[in-house]
């Protein structure tokens, strides 16, 4: 069977995440791999209201075929969610998908070829890698700290790029509470980042499924809402606010880019499932989602800093983390020359499991970091796991801990 495989195939690999589902069938393992809500953020009660009335519709359009681009009365609701957020949003310049992992997908359909250059932070979503991996594209990595994106650096890059006749087809970006590092870029950054991106035509892509999820601190603005010529792309879920299952996702960006983006999606699944699509809609213009994340923000809110007092009592000397206000992750890193890959096993071995940071670097990996997720464990688990995974660095050897004034990748 191997003679028939397309030459595509051979650079399709499994994320590092996916790899860890064979440790997930133990219920002996406390997990703080995978980028999972906590089944208690589940809105079990509204969405039976939402069933309901779904399944009582007299044209029971739930359950027909759809518009590829998107139910129009979610496009209409989700383009008002966006202008909420500051950004100028039209439902007809919206795609409705299935999560924003496809929209992530569709843009290297529609725009990336071989040898492209896209542009990442470092470290960054290792979701993009498997996204685009049959268009092949080259990374190129851009540091980040506590304000996230270097943009002098990024500024330094582009223009060199530019000097070479090479223009990035588009920059990958979670600007808040970023995946893996649980920072947030700063204003002044997200500003300079879209500047950045006017003045050598470089697209940004902004992915933003963390947004709603902040329980410190004060909202920082969307990079679109600060782009006046159409450079940012605008990615949004309701995997992280609603229920991951329901796989409903979108991009907002301009005309032509969705329309190219529908025509792909055509081919791909011709369109994102009707039933997830209307219990999103009834979800936000209902108020729903609105009643209900502040419960979401207090519960993550209180198992960050559960997981946060428990790092600093257990880690070893030597091991540093970020502290987001939001978000599901932090990130950590432990003594240079350690490697977080090879210290699973001993880890999974005594119960616990998280992702070694090397997936997560566009280039050659910086081996000794680790992202652990807070958001579906419960706080019981996490002080067990953090006690597991701190004994399994003491072990390892020691020397300074405490949160990380600078989230280097």
């Amino acid at each position: 069977m191997e003679a028939l495989f397309a030459e595509r195939t051979k650079w399709m690999k499994a994320s590092d995440v996916r790899e860890l589902l064979k440790y997930a069938t133990d219920p002996k393992i406390i997990s703080f791999g995978g980028g999972l809500p906590s089944p208690d953020s589940f809105p079990l009660k509204d969405l039976k209201v939402i069933f309901d009335e779904l399944l009582h519709e007299e044209t029971a359009a739930a359950f027909q075929y759809g518009l590829t681009q998107g139910d129009p009365k979610l496009r209409t609701a989700l383009a008002a969610r966006m202008g909420a957020r500051g950004i100028e949003a039209s439902a007809d310049r919206t795609i409705v998908t299935h999560g924003s992992q496809q929209a992530i997908e569709l843009m290297g359909r529609v725009l990336v070829e071989p040898g492209d250059v896209v542009i990442t932070e470092e470290p960054t979503y290792l979701g993009i890698f498997t996204a685009l991996a049959t268009y092949r594209p080259t990374y190129h990595g851009v540091p980040i700290d506590s304000e996230g994106l270097l943009t002098d650096v990024l500024e330094e890059d582009l223009q060199e790029m530019s000097d070479q006749g090479i223009r990035p087809k588009f920059i990958y970006v979670v600007p808040t509470f970023q995946n893996p590092a649980g920072t947030t870029m700063s204003q002044r950054r997200r500003r300079a980042l879209v500047d950045l991106a006017a003045a050598y035509g470089v697209p940004i892509v902004e992915d933003d499924p963390y947004y709603d999820l902040r329980f410190e601190g004060e909202a920082e603005a969307p990079l679109a809402s600060y782009d006046e010529e159409g450079w940012v792309v605008y990615l949004g879920s309701f995997s992280k606010v609603l229920a991951p299952g329901f796989r409903i996702g979108w991009a907002h960006g301009a005309p032509d880019l969705v329309n190219k983006m529908s025509l792909a999606k055509q081919g791909v699944d011709v369109f994102t499932n009707a039933f997830g699509q209307r219990v999103a809609e009834r979800y936000l213009t209902l108020g729903m989602l609105d009643e209900h994340l502040p419960r979401i923000r207090a519960l993550y809110g209180r198992k960050r800093d559960v997981m946060m007092a428990a790092m600093e009592e257990q880690f070893p000397d030597g091991v540093e983390w970020t502290r987001p206000q939001g978000g599901m992750f932090l990130w950590v890193s432990v003594r240079p020359g350690l490697d977080t890959r090879d210290l699973l096993p001993k880890a999974a071995e005594r119960g616990v499991i998280y992702v070694p940071g090397h997936g997560f670097f566009p280039g050659t990996p910086k081996v000794n970091h680790m992202r652990l997720n807070f958001s579906f464990p419960g706080e019981g688990e996490i002080r067990r796991g953090i006690r597991i995974l701190g004994s399994v660095l003491a072990d390892e050897g020691r020397p300074r801990k405490g949160p990380l004034a600078v989230a280097r990748g």
